[in-house]
């Protein structure tokens, strides 16, 4: 079993991404796989976990040390993603702005699984750039780039207050889509 640790957008940031991904189904009929969670920025991408137990109690501590902050968004980015069933496809996310406040969230959370786990390795630790997804899989990455190109068109920078800490639990340690979902969130 898995666990990733994100940051849970406001409302106002949550029906943002939420038109994006509308927008971009509108132009490139990828789906919205990405309506299963809420909308969010990672603190630990996906790694493994010893029980959901544990996790949930080290979870509600963290939330109780963390304060609600922004989040500036700066534009758009485009990736090739074969996370869903392996199949070559795309995803689309808005890129964070890297700041001292949020980079300190992150090394916190770091220290503390490790204090509290071991090692708890997950994919770009050491080169993770902070974004908030609002499409992935679902088409062809032909269909992303369709859609891309007319969405890439917009201003993007904005800010919003991210006032929730969420706890994704993923059953299935391959990811499979209808085995992960947004277990718990906390306010901060």
């Amino acid at each position: 079993m898995k666990a990733t640790i994100v940051l849970i957008a406001n409302n106002e940031a949550e029906n943002f991404g939420r038109k994006l991904m509308l927008d971009a189904n509108k132009y490139g009929e990828m789906g919205f796989e990405m309506a299963r969670l809420p909308q969010h920025v990672s603190l630990k991408q996906t790694f493994f976990i010893p029980n959901l137990e544990e996790m949930e109690e080290f979870f509600d501590n963290f939330a109780k040390e963390l304060k609600p902050f922004e989040i500036e968004f700066v534009d758009i980015d485009l990736f090739p993603n074969n996370v869903l069933g392996g199949v070559p496809s795309g995803c689309m996310s808005l890129r964070v702005k890297e700041t001292p406040q949020l980079l300190e969230a992150q090394r916190k959370l770091n220290e503390k699984l490790y204090n509290k786990f071991g090692p708890c390795p997950a994919d770009h630790d050491d080169d993770y750039i902070f974004h908030m997804t609002f499409a992935i899989g679902g088409a062809s990455f032909e269909s992303y780039q369709r859609a891309y190109d007319i969405l890439k068109k917009q201003d993007y920078k904005r800010k919003f207050v991210f006032n929730g800490l969420g706890l994704f639990y993923y059953d299935d340690d391959n990811i499979v889509p209808g085995t992960y979902f947004c277990y718990k969130v906390c306010n901060i």
